[in-house]
């Protein structure tokens, strides 16, 4: 039996489809990485969120929301679904059940994803309640550095 690599996306062929989803957005690449920034509006009546995505290659795509604070929900001290409120650092998805993995396009995926953690973090923010499903999970020791966690494939 012959066992078929995991064939990953280039990051310049990444680069080149979130641009073309996301012609107003920027983006810097270099052979292994790329930083995409972004403002996201997850619904028409909805704030407008700017949005940085980073990612390297072996590694999970890491989100953070900039240029602004979050908001807490009245008596809440921390955001939900989060790595970090401090970083507003987003979990989008569950990373060990392989939900993303680098035969994904980002601008199919994950950027969908962050706008769908925005529309949920809208509902927190109003009931106090999260109606985003999935699992928050705990960030392994190697994932608390500042680099993205290693995208295990």
């Amino acid at each position: 039996m012959v066992k078929i690599k995991d064939k990953k996306i280039n990051i310049f062929v990444q680069a080149a489809k979130i641009k073309k989803c996301f012609p107003d957005s920027k983006l810097n690449t270099t052979s292994n990485k790329l930083i995409w920034k972004g403002t996201l509006q997850p619904t028409p009546l909805s704030d407008s969120y700017d949005i940085k995505l980073e990612y390297k290659i072996g590694y999970h795509p890491s989100v953070f929301v900039v240029n602004r604070k979050l908001e807490l929900y009245q008596g809440k001290t921390v955001l939900p679904h989060v790595y970090s409120t401090e970083k507003q650092w987003l979990c989008i998805y569950y990373r060990k059940a392989r939900e993303w993995t680098s035969q994904q396009f980002i601008a199919d995926t994950i950027i969908p994803w962050i706008s769908e953690w925005l529309y949920h973090y809208e509902f927190w923010l109003a009931t106090g309640n999260w109606h985003g499903k999935g699992i928050h999970g705990k960030l392994e020791p190697y994932e608390k550095d500042k680099s993205p966690a290693p995208n295990k494939q």
